[in-house]
This record gives C-alpha cells, structure tokens and sequence, in this order.
C-alpha cells in the first residue's frame, strides 16, 4: 500500500470515527426527547440502522471526497450510492412500517360511576411493557404455605394491573426450562422467586431473569410479618426494574392489595385457589371475588338468577375496587340482565382503555359468536395478538384462524415460534386435518404423543379423526345434520352449530366460537392437545332425527360427558313464549313441541306446570310454597317475590340458586336444569323429607337421584 493510500484511509478512517461519535451523541439525544415527550422508541432504532446503512456510502464519499466534492462520479459510484440509499429506504420501510411512530401515550375519556367524563392518559398497548411472573419455590415445609406457590405470583400480576404501561401475565410453570421457552417467545425478562416462613415472618425472595437464559438480572429479599404487605412492596421492585418511567402526566394509582382485595390472608387464599364461594363466605365485602365468582357463572352458565346475585354483590361492594375493575362491574352487570347493546358499547369503549384486559375481550369475542361475525373474531384476535403477543393471545388467534378456514397462515404463524419453542408444533395439528393433509397430521400426531406422553389421552380423539379421514375423506356436507341449537340438561348453557368456510363451527353462549374436524359418521372433534380436546357424538330418534349431542370433556386421566337437548324452532317458540309471560301461547307452543319431538319428556314438565298454574290459585301455590320453605339438612327453599327457590349448600360442591316451578302438589321442575324435578313427600313420623329426581338417559324414565345421600328430612 502506497503512503498516499495509506493516508487516504488514516483520514477517512478518522472521519468515520468522528461520524460514529457523532450519530452515537445524536441517538441519545434524541433518546432522551423521545422519553421526555412520550414519542415513539421506534425512531431510536430507525435513526441507527440509518446511520449504519449509510455507511458504505459515506466510507466511498470519505475516501474519495476530493474527488467527489468536485461532483466527478464514476459509474460505479453512480450506481451504488443511489443503489445503498434505495435499499437501505427499503428495509426501513419493511422494518418499522406496521409502527406506531407517534406518541407512546392517549389520552381516553370515561364516565365515571357517578356519571361525570373524565379523561387520563395511558400508554399505548405496543409500547407497553411484558411482565411474565412464573411460580415461587416453597423453602418451607409448612404445608399450609403451599398455596403461595402461585399466589405470590397471581398477586402480584392483579396488582400489577393497576398499571397501564405494564403487561402482567402469571404462569404456572416451575421448571427454569419451561420458563424461559415461554418468556423468551415475547419477553425480555421475566420474575420468580423462592419464599418461607421463618418465625412470624415471610421471607420472599423475587428474582428478574433473563428471557433467553433465566440468569439473574436483579433480586432483593422481602421480610415481614405481614404477607399482603409484601405483595406491596414487590410489585414497587417489579415496576422500578420493568423499564417504566413515572412522569407528571403518566402516573397511576397504586391501591393496597388488602384495601382493593380483602384483609383476610383465608379469603385470599380460598381466591387463588379458585375457590371463590369459601372467599366471599370469609369475606362478605370480597368485591373482586364476588366479580371473578359472577364471570365464572355467567361464562358456564350456571344460571341467570346466580349470575344476577354474584353481580349484585359486585356492585353493591364496588367502591373498594380500583377504576378498572369497577367498569368490569358495570359491564357484567349488563350482562347478567341482559343489557347486551350496553354491555357492547362500554366493552367497545373500555378496550381503547385496557386492550389486554381478557374478560373485555371474552365479552367481544362471545358478542361475535352470537352474530356469527367470524371475520371481526379473526381481525379482533389479530389485533389483540399484535399488542399483546403472549401464549393465550396466541391461542385466540389460533382458533380465530382455524374458524375462518385461514389454515395456511396460521400453520406458516406457527413455524416462525416453533424453533424457540418445538412444543407449539402441536398446534399444527387441527390445520393440517383441515387442510386435508392426513399423512402428515398422522406423523405430527405420532410425534406429539412420543414428545409428551401425558398428551395421549386427549390426544386420542384425534386418533378417530385420522382414521375416518383416511377411510372417508373430508366432506362436510355430511355433517350438516349437526347444525342447530343444543341446550345443557345440567344448566342453561348453550351450544350452536353450523357450518361456514368449509367446517362445522361451534358457539357456546358466553364463550366464543370453535371449529370441528370430522371423527365418525355421527362425531366431530376440536381442542387443543396441551390443554382439552373435545368430543361431540350426535344421538339420534328411531327415525333419524338428532335428539341431542353426548359432549365430551378429555382431560389428562379421564373423560367427562355432558348431555345437550337438541332444540329445535317448534322449542325456541315455546321458551320465547313462556319467558315473554305468554302462557296460553306457551302451552300451545309446547304441545306442538312435544308432539314434534316426543324424546324430549323435559317439555312435559312445562306442560304440567301451565296446567296446574292455570287450575291453582294463587293464594293456594302460595300457601304449598310456603308448606314447604325451609332447611332440609344440606337443602334451602324459600320465597321471593311469589316464587319458589331452592340452593343446596355444600362443602366440596357449589351448587346455583334456581327457581322451582311446581308441577303438582309436592312436585316441582329446576327451571335451570331439565334433568332435575324435587319432590316433597310425609314420613312416617308426619315429617316432611326432599328427594330430588333426576331423568334417566337410557330409558327416559323419572327416578330418585343416584348417588350420595338424596333424601333429607326438614330441620
């Protein structure tokens, strides 16, 4: 190299370092308007891969720039400046043009509970921030601690939801393995931990990791005697080592766990755990669990007058809870009275509020499935899934895919996670089959089963799907015979089937819609492996027609079967005439039903009960509800406004509040559950006893309840 070479590229080195410093200064500089006027981080990233991109260019300018500020350009020259700046143009564009390069904040506006607008600003969802919080080891071998194994954690997401710059998801996975699969999908730490109890003291260790290889990034100890306090406290840590920056205009308020939640660590407890009747028997001013306790019901119906009791209580009890949770109050309340056009808007209002908040998008997503509006499930997913890219987002998406018969998509979706994380292969399956491609759903159901073997008994029913596909091919004309409206025997749930993009859609009322593979002749299949798979079998009369569904429920170990009444328009006429207190109309209706479909004996009990309504005055079924009010051991009847309702208290299962509708003197049918009637009867000793019926599937007969101990006599 010549001295004249050399010095050439001593001064265009010494330029490109200038230049270097230079765009570094710039980029932290802007870096820090960024932040202080709450504008997108995006521009950051932009600026360096501009910087970078250009720098070819600038190294040719910079070692020819005598000749180049004279404007004398070779070809090549020419041609690869324009060339680096188009691409580079390019990629930028690619890059960071589905970003929101605005501001990282909004402002929305409300009404609050007494009625005045007031506005606030937020974070936007793409900018805010994952925390995945994952199960705490137990230290101590207390066993009364065991719960906080993942209470600590399910604490600490509720808190941590006060914030709206912050993502909190809980999930209840130990092993760091597992962990950092899950984290490292979207995530770029995430916070475990170990706890035990020494003395009177709690002592909570919390760690934040790293996503891609759980080494610590941050921990502190907790001590002290009181737990809730704690919870407090950690959240502060989590906050402060999250990336979030409190401003003058982006602040939130930060309510005690045990003001917003309840001050009884039993309750608490009972909450986590699920177990939301003990928590409001503990605690009778437990809003949130009276809340959670009311979605719960209304999601698997248990039945309308529980669903409006639980809101109420909710209600009643509001004020303790922070703003957000007092507008889910509001919006189940319009759902439990069935206030549906409400329910919508607010949802509608409040996701511009809190976009990740799943009960919102459970209520839109069921809003959806009862307009049979697949598209806006498939565009809402996506979008809920583009803000907030977590696994149970994910699974919205997928199912949202696979009900808009966009197989190819979701399969290529899929490919892009499966090197970071090769159990998501799984949910390849169902496309596959969707997309006629049986061969290799067979090898990927085989795989599946030797990755997991505790996979195989839900992974069973999509054994019969490979093999009738494989024998009969995929028609779904063949299954049109399913399509209809099912009612639960057990509660009021709902089940609507029909078919649309090619597959047998499902939607069950309160929940969102599913797609169906065929498995048999009479049997269709859906869910997914790592979770429940789901079995519907079609019944039929002598004749042919579809009497109703056995669903069943495969878990890990066992199968649950739920029976559903197919409910044909003579029926849906009928209960539409008997709920609007057209009784004559209702009982019309009801003959016409039976006689149309004579299997269905629960219509008998309508029948009896307009009959006998109509042959009793209203003095005497009030004095025969009245006979009989009381406690029966474990049983409660009573009288509200004229009517007749009945609760069983139990200590492992929590039974719904139905209404009685008397059929005879001594017996009455659940409004709620087809398959139930409740008989009084007189001991020998002049005492009155309760002894519930329930219909027997096979031969469609009544008879004694069989099982535990039916027969109660009055306190």
């Amino acid at each position: 190299m010549s001295s004249e070479t050399k010095k050439k590229w001593i001064n265009t080195l010494k330029f490109f370092a200038a230049y270097l410093v230079a765009a570094w200064t710039f980029l932290q500089f802007v870096d820090w308007v960024l932040n202080r006027y709450s504008i997108s981080p995006y521009w950051v990233d932009i600026l360096l891969w501009f910087f970078i991109g250009i720098s070819p260019s600038l190294l040719i300018y910079l070692y020819h720039q005598e000749r180049l500020s004279k404007r004398i350009l070779k070809l090549r020259e020419k041609i690869f400046i324009p060339l680096n700046v188009i691409l580079l143009i390019i990629a930028l564009y690619f890059g960071f043009g589905n970003s929101d390069l605005g501001a990282t904040t909004k402002e929305i506006k409300y009404t609050d509970d007494q009625g005045q607008a007031q506005k606030e600003i937020i974070t936007k969802e793409e900018f805010r921030i994952g925390v995945p919080i994952y199960g705490f080891k137990n230290l101590s071998k207390d066993e009364s601690l065991y719960w906080m194994r993942y209470g600590i954690g399910s604490l600490l997401v509720e808190d941590l939801y006060q914030n709206k710059s912050l993502s909190p998801s809980f999930g209840y996975y130990m092993d760091t393995s597992t962990k950092i699969e899950d984290a490292s999908l979207f995530n770029d730490f995430y916070i475990d931990g170990n706890y035990k109890k020494e003395g009177d003291n709690y002592v909570i260790t919390v760690y934040k990791r790293k996503a891609t290889n759980g080494k610590k990034l941050k921990e502190k100890t907790f001590t002290g005697p009181d737990f809730l306090l704690l919870i407090d406290e950690i959240t502060v840590f989590i906050t402060e080592n999250s990336g979030f920056i409190e401003t003058n205009q982006l602040r939130y308020l930060d309510y005690p766990v045990n003001e917003f939640m309840s001050d009884s660590l039993k309750a608490i407890k009972e909450y986590v755990d699920g177990n939301y009747s003990k928590a409001v028997a503990i605690d009778k001013e437990f809003a949130l669990a009276y809340l959670e306790y009311a979605k719960r019901s209304l999601r698997i119906s248990r039945g309308k007058l529980e669903v409006q009791d639980l809101t109420d209580k909710a209600f009643e009890n509001r004020n303790k809870l922070p703003l957000q949770r007092q507008l889910e109050v509001h919006i189940q309340r319009n759902l439990a009275y069935e206030n549906f056009d409400d329910a919508a808007r607010q949802v509608k209002l409040q996701l511009e509020v809190d976009p990740h908040n799943p009960f919102y998008n459970d209520v839109l997503f069921s809003i959806y499935g009862e307009t049979k509006q697949t598209d806006k499930f498939l565009k809402s997913s996506e979008r809920l899934f583009d803000m907030d890219q977590n696994p149970e987002t994910g699974t919205n998406l997928a199912v949202a895919a696979m009900v808009n018969g966009d197989d190819d998509r979701l399969i290529d979706e899929i490919k892009k996670y499966e090197i970071i994380s090769p159990n998501l292969k799984l949910y390849r399956l169902q496309p596959l089959l969707f997309k006629k491609e049986v061969k290799k759903a067979k090898v990927l159901l085989e795989d599946i089963k030797t990755l997991n073997s505790s996979y195989k008994n839900r992974a069973s029913v999509y054994d019969s799907v490979v093999s009738y596909l494989q024998q009969n091919g995929y028609d779904i004309s063949k299954f049109k015979k399913f399509e209809g409206t099912y009612r639960s025997s057990l509660n009021e749930q709902v089940h609507t089937y029909w078919i649309e993009n090619n597959r047998l859609i499902q939607y069950v009322k309160n929940q969102m819609m599913d797609a169906f593979i065929p498995a048999g002749e009479n049997s269709v299949v859906s869910g997914f492996i790592n979770n429940e798979t789901y079995k519907a079998d079609l019944v039929f009369t002598d004749s042919g027609k579809p009497i109703g569904i056995n669903f069943n429920v495969v878990n890990y170990r066992n199968t649950n079967t739920y029976w559903y009444w197919k409910e044909d328009e003579t029926i849906q006429k009928a209960h539409e005439a008997f709920d609007n207190g057209d009784l004559e109309k209702a009982a019309s209706l009801y003959t016409i039903a039976l006689e149309e479909n004579p299997k269905h004996v629960y219509l008998r009990n309508y029948l009896q009960h307009l009959t006998y309504a109509k042959e009793t005055d209203k003095d005497s079924l009030l004095k025969q509800h009245e006979r009989f009010t009381g406690s029966y051991g474990p049983r409660e009847f009573w009288i509200e406004d004229h009517k007749f309702f009945y609760k069983r208290k139990s200590e492992t299962v929590d039974l719904p509040r139905v209404e009685l509708l008397a059929i005879g003197e001594n017996t009455y049918m659940d409004l709620t559950r087809s398959n139930t009637l409740m008989l009084f009867e007189t001991t020998d000793k002049g005492e009155l006893a309760s002894v519930s019926h329930s219909l027997n599937m096979e031969t469609l007969q009544w008879g004694p309840t069989v099982g535990g101990n039916n027969y109660f006599e009055k306190d």
